[in-house]
């Protein structure tokens, strides 16, 4: 009778990488057990719900996952709600995820932009899109639809809060000879005009004035090069910061 064979030793019944996929999940999971415990106490169910998304179903690169994409959650985070203020309890009614939902034209277009800033919430136009070259009158049609949605966002806001409207321009000066140089001697007049217009046709659609201030810098705070016409047409703008009073 021969001896029994042995049995081969049993190879790992799991691929090596899992070990690294584990420690992932726990790392993911201590990043979003992190991110509920910090939330504010104002923050929105459908912010709970959107990080809460990334652990349904698989994980997000398996078939059949869902992730959680940086995109959705920064603007989860960037509330006006979760605005600095020295002021406990403060707070302001409008989003940054509502803003850009209704801005979505005017973003994908690049004619406005929209940026948290240290206090508030910066929107940013594009002077061309309400301005002809050298002139301070609101005269495009896209231009007052614009407005009217930021109006119609902003109308809302009263005590406790403030709106600076600031214009810019790019470094083009007006020539001497003409007939707007007798109006804007300089980009600070002409600076200063459209944002007291921009500010003027926000008062007629419902935003409360007494809360918005009117100024203009001329072409002393580029964003972007004016040697070339790109950055020129960038720096030709009007920002409108809201944020709380102090």
């Amino acid at each position: 009778m021969g001896r029994p064979k042995k049995c081969p030793t049993p190879g790992y019944s799991t691929p090596a990488w899992m070990t690294t996929f584990g420690d992932m999940n726990n790392l993911l999971l201590t990043f979003f057990v992190f991110l509920i415990a910090n939330m504010t106490p104002q923050a929105k169910t459908s912010d709970l719900q959107l990080i809460l998304s990334a652990f349904t179903g698989n994980i997000g690169f398996l078939e059949g996952g869902q992730t959680l994409s940086a995109g959705r959650l920064a603007e989860g985070g960037h509330t006006v709600e979760a605005l600095p203020s020295r002021e406990v309890g403060t707070k302001l009614s409008i989003s940054m995820k509502e803003m850009m939902e209704v801005l979505k034209p005017e973003l994908r277009s690049r004619k406005v932009r929209i940026d948290e800033t240290q206090n508030g919430i910066k929107i940013s136009l594009s002077s061309d899109l309400f301005f002809r070259p050298g002139s301070a009158e609101i005269d495009f049609d896209e231009g007052k639809e614009t407005l009217r949605k930021i109006a119609l966002m902003l109308k809302n806001i009263k005590d406790n809060y403030k709106i600076d409207v600031i214009g810019h321009t790019d470094n083009s000066q007006i020539p001497r000879a003409s007939e707007m140089a007798k109006i804007y001697p300089t980009n600070w007049e002409l600076s200063t005009a459209r944002a007291s217009a921009v500010v003027r046709f926000l008062s007629d659609f419902g935003v409360e004035p007494s809360i918005m201030k009117a100024s203009g810098r001329g072409e002393y705070d580029p964003i972007e090069s004016n040697a070339t016409p790109e950055g020129r047409a960038y720096n030709r703008r009007v920002d409108i910061y809201i944020s709380v009073a102090q």
